[in-house]
């Protein structure tokens, strides 16, 4: 079960295996979990789709938590027949979360006291007990989500700390790291399922200015950056192109998370090209020198002077090269590296070909 949701979570999200592990142990074990963590990671979806895998729509019942709950929603509604007519306050519990496999509480500690309090009993008795009415609780297992860490739950009150209680399953659901290279994994997973132009290789410059907003502040939610790339590839399209260009970047200063940037936003955007385009140059440098040094092995295995010396003076032209190459100051000393690897070869060549001369 495990690995199945594990596959599924990661076609589609990153950091991703711990969620499927704990969905999986609450599923197998029947032990209620509890997800916390900031907003915008994605907690419902990741969970919606990880159930999906092991239960039916039909099995799942999805409860939000937030303004306006009270008890009587809580129970699946209040049995307005029953109180008109013999005065008795009675509930719909066959409507609840009560009658379902699983349950889906959504900002839970959002919820009034009263409510948190009900629900402990419930959960604790595993059936509804409101006076002459009783209800048994057909519910195996309940995921809760909330943007509450634990501590900040328990200073709710008696009732929320209770209730933190049944859940003896708890993860905090964020990334480990904010970097480029996690955003960059992130759209390859999600641009092909937006509308709008292809990226374009700007993949990489967006992923920069991401991780810079994370630099300054919190770091940019995974939800902000899916909507940056949205807005990207909008912002393509209107222009009535198929593919992003760098002028589609600057529409970022309508994300949420982005306003700081608003005034130097196209500084940021040049910055993030050049280190993107630094990058690539440094990557075909470092392919040509792979491409030299095999050449290098062919000319020795070949124990020939005239192919040796042809890839000497290939690596001293290359070192020269590799000298103007321009980098950003982050990839100065894998240049270096570079320089220095083809001037020790191009020795190397030259004292093969002199070997491999008769006197």
């Amino acid at each position: 079960m495990y690995e199945r949701i594990r596959s599924a979570l990661a076609s589609e999200f990153i950091y991703s295996d711990d969620i499927a592990r704990a969905v999986a142990l609450a599923v197998g074990s029947g032990k209620n979990l509890l997800l916390w963590g900031p907003a915008g990671h994605g907690k419902s979806e990741m969970v919606m789709r990880a159930l999906s895998v092991v239960a039916d729509d039909s099995e799942i019942f999805v409860q939000s938590f937030g303004e306006g709950m009270d008890e009587a929603t809580l129970w699946g509604g209040l049995d307005f027949a029953a109180l008109e007519a013999d005065k008795v306050l009675r509930y719909h519990p066959e409507a609840s979360f009560l009658s379902s496999k699983i349950a889906v509480f959504e900002e839970l500690f959002d919820a009034p006291a009263s409510v948190l309090l009900a629900l402990k009993d419930t959960l604790t008795a595993k059936k509804l007990r409101k006076g002459a009415q009783q209800f048994p609780m057909a519910t195996r297992v309940v995921v809760a989500l909330t943007n509450k860490d634990p501590g900040e739950i328990s200073d709710l009150g008696p009732a929320a700390h209770a209730l933190i209680e049944r859940f003896p399953l708890q993860l905090r659901v964020a990334w480990s790291s904010y970097a480029a290279t996690d955003y960059v994994e992130l759209f390859r997973k999600v641009s092909p399922r937006l509308p709008g132009a292809d990226l374009n290789g700007h993949a990489a410059i967006l992923a920069e200015m991401l991780a810079k907003v994370g630099e300054k502040g919190e770091p940019t939610s995974p939800r902000s950056a899916v909507h940056a790339v949205g807005v990207v590839k909008t912002a393509a399209a209107l222009r009535g192109s198929t593919v992003v260009e760098q002028v589609d970047l600057l529409d970022l200063r309508f994300v949420d998370g982005f306003e700081a940037l608003a005034s130097d936003l196209k500084t940021e955007l040049d910055k993030a090209a050049e280190r993107a385009a630094a990058e690539s140059r440094m990557v075909l440098a470092e392919d040509a020198l792979a491409h030299n040094l095999r050449e290098l092995e062919e000319a020795k295995r070949a124990n020939s002077p005239i192919r040796l010396l042809q890839v000497a003076r290939r690596f001293g032209a290359f070192g020269d090269e590799v000298s103007s190459l321009k980098v950003t100051d982050g990839l100065v000393e894998r240049r270096k590296q570079l320089r220095e690897t083809a001037a020790a070869k191009a020795l190397e060549a030259q004292a093969a070909a002199l070997g491999a001369t008769r006197v």
